[in-house]
């Protein structure tokens, strides 16, 4: 698992395979190669109904260790949130 170093977008994960997962990024798919912690990681939460993935700006790699507080992350979550429900609230309830 990777720290957030540059600017990154969220994706919705559409597919996950051994090495690779598929996220929808703004009506678009791109496929990301996953590390085996990462894809064990995936397989946990992919039985929810809508997993959002931070990836890195380039949409080449996910981007999981980004701390919850980061004002980027709540800015960027905003964007497909569609609730009156604070994004900090959202992320303590495990949304």
């Amino acid at each position: 698992m990777r720290p957030l170093e540059r600017p990154f977008t969220m994706g919705q994960l559409l597919t996950l395979q051994p090495d690779t997962v598929t996220v929808l990024i703004y009506g678009k798919r791109y496929d990301i190669q996953v590390s085996v912690s990462e894809q064990q990681l995936l397989t946990n939460i992919a039985q929810d109904e809508i997993v959002l993935l931070p990836v890195n700006f380039e949409r080449t790699r996910l981007l999981l260790e980004i701390p919850e507080t980061s004002p980027q992350l709540e800015r960027e979550l905003n964007e497909f949130a569609d609730s009156d429900e604070s994004v900090t609230d959202l992320l303590k309830e495990g949304v």
